[in-house]
């Protein structure tokens, strides 16, 4: 077996790179088209995807759903958390738990007045209430949350939710 250079594993991370961007763009892409834009063939193409998953690297394939579009209409809403960083866990304890509930769809630590932003989404007004009060308001070191509700989304990862306007041209005769 040869040996791989360091020009061959260069040319393999780009390759990965260029199919991650394709599947994150639309990760419904066939393999054979995937390997029409980047010049490899299908089964290389299904073998790299496949080990990109074995590494964690595509943890998955998601779609985004215009609930509206059904008339079934989902409550979200943006939490900002203050809370006491635990010693030697800093956050994660605290966001490791919250993940695990199965409304909150996104949990990051950040910068500002407050620690962590929880993106959740309910069925009801109600439900984000009981998620406040009694998953969040009563956990050990929360010490203050701001809780905002979304009102009309425009996009979500990376898809635009709305319809947009035929524009016509305007021309001189």
């Amino acid at each position: 077996m040869a040996k791989r250079t360091r020009k061959d594993a260069k040319s393999i991370k780009d390759i990965e790179s260029k199919i991650l961007k394709i599947l994150e763009e639309n990760a419904r892409v066939s393999d054979e088209t995937i390997s029409d834009m980047v010049g490899i063939t299908k089964s290389e193409v299904k073998k790299t995807i496949d080990n990109l998953k074995n590494k964690g690297i595509i943890m998955g394939f998601k779609s985004i759903i215009n609930w509206k579009k059904i008339n079934k209409e989902k409550i979200s809403s943006v939490l900002q958390i203050k809370v006491i960083p635990q010693e030697r866990e800093g956050f994660a304890k605290f966001c490791k738990e919250i993940s695990m509930d199965s409304r909150v769809k996104d949990v990051f630590v950040v910068t500002g007045d407050y620690d962590i932003h929880i993106y959740i989404e309910a069925e009801n007004m109600d439900e984000i209430s009981e998620f406040v009060t009694a998953k969040i308001a009563t956990k050990k070191g929360v010490i203050g949350t701001n809780t905002h509700i979304v009102m009309k989304e425009f996009k979500r990862n990376g898809a635009k939710l709305f319809e947009e306007e035929n524009k016509r041209e305007i021309i001189s005769i």
